[in-house]
C-alpha cells in the first residue's frame, strides 16, 4: 500500500529568548489526514541555559480549545545539548499546535515539525 505525506514546520529553528515569555505556533490543520508523527529538536548554546526549555504539544477538536497532548518535553541545561523526540499523533487529532519557552539564563532554539499522513492508495 502507498502512503502520501506532508510536512509542515511549527518552529523552524526558532530562537527562545531567555527569560522571554513562551511561544506558540501557528496551528497544523489534521482534519483531512490520517495522523502522523511530530518531531520536536531542542538545542542549547555553547552555554547551558539556567532552567531548561520545554515544548508542550496541543491538540484541539475546533481549532479554539486547546488541550495538552501529553506532558511538557523538557530540554537539558548541558551547554551544546540536542534533545529530540517523535510523537504519535493520532489519527482523531484535527488541529495541533506547539508552545515552547520556559529557558532562562541562554537561549535555546526549537524545532517543531509534524510529518502528516495525507493519503493511502
Amino acid at each position: 500500500m502507498a502512503t502520501t505525506k506532508a510536512v509542515t514546520v511549527l518552529f523552524d529553528s526558532v530562537a527562545l529568548v531567555a527569560a522571554a515569555g513562551d511561544q506558540t505556533s501557528a496551528a497544523v490543520n489534521l482534519t483531512d489526514g490520517f495522523g502522523g508523527v511530530a518531531e520536536v529538536k531542542l538545542t542549547n548554546g555553547g552555554t547551558g541555559p539556567t532552567v531548561a526549555a520545554e515544548v508542550q504539544l496541543q491538540a484541539s477538536a475546533d481549532d479554539s480549545n486547546y488541550y495538552e497532548f501529553g506532558g511538557p518535553l523538557t530540554g537539558s541545561t548541558t551547554s551544546s545539548a540536542v534533545r529530540s523526540w517523535v510523537i504519535d499523533i493520532p489519527i482523531g487529532v484535527m488541529y495541533l499546535k506547539a508552545v515552547a519557552g520556559s529557558n532562562t539564563g541562554q537561549n535555546v532554539t526549537v524545532r517543531v515539525e509534524m510529518a502528516e499522513v495525507t493519503a493511502v492508495a
